[in-house]
């Protein structure tokens, strides 16, 4: 994959500055800066508990900045997210269907009816996710592979600017695995952050690389990135 150039034309889609999270008065995430540009794939590695989830539930508002910026250029309601699995209530009362519509639902708005359209465009995407079979079950009924399914498709069901991916190959079986992200640029044209510990999956499709570690390190071409960090992450 080429390598995109930074220049003037390009689009901003979030831009964070000077950036401070503590927790307990203990610094999590320390004077972060960055831009978010369309089209622009993101990996965000680092070791565990340096900060890579936590960064992304404060720039969606999950959790509150100390200090800092986070500005949108985009409409809020079309940015995607996937939660770690782990995270998620998988004994909420809700199936598969209704979980992955409600992808649509804008935090205004969270039970609002939705039309046929919007009901087949979701069918459509149960069959390409191969869980369309079980769209009637409780999502305390199926594996954890299959409910990562339904997320992903719930993430990408409204056709976000942006979807961020928190470790999205959580409980997929191998082959639909390196099937993931194939499927997801055919689906979508969304720019993706990807937090990862499979770079080798992911490589591809990405050309951004933030390593954050408290602070934060860009890598604007993944290759200086190989060849400095490879043997660490």
């Amino acid at each position: 994959m080429e390598r995109m150039q930074m220049n003037n034309s390009q689009e901003k889609l979030i831009s964070v500055r000077n950036l401070n999270f503590k927790y307990n008065k203990e610094s999590i995430l320390s004077d972060i800066n960055f831009d978010i540009i369309k089209g622009e794939n993101v990996a965000i590695l680092g070791r565990n508990g340096g900060g890579k989830s936590t960064l992304i539930k404060v720039i969606l508002g999950f959790l509150k900045k100390n200090s800092g910026s986070v500005e949108f250029f985009i409409n809020r309601n079309k940015i995607g997210y996937l939660p770690q699995i782990r995270e998620f209530d998988a004994s909420f009362p809700i199936n598969i269907f209704d979980l992955v519509i409600s992808g649509l639902a804008s935090r205004k708005n969270l039970f609002r009816r939705f039309n046929k359209q919007e009901k087949e465009q979701t069918e459509i995407l149960l069959k390409e996710f191969g869980i369309y079979n079980l769209k009637d079950k409780l999502i305390s009924e199926v594996s954890g592979g299959q409910l990562q399914r339904a997320l992903i498709a719930r993430a990408l069901i409204s056709s976000p600017n942006i979807i961020f991916l928190d470790e999205p190959e959580s409980f997929l079986d191998q082959k639909f695995e390196y099937q993931l992200f194939e499927k997801i640029k055919r689906l979508s044209d969304s720019t993706l952050v990807i937090i990862s510990h499979e770079m080798e999956k992911i490589y591809n499709y990405i050309d951004t690389i933030f390593i954050v570690e408290n602070n934060i390190k860009i890598f604007r071409n993944k290759e200086e990135y190989y060849s400095k960090y490879t043997h660490k992450h």
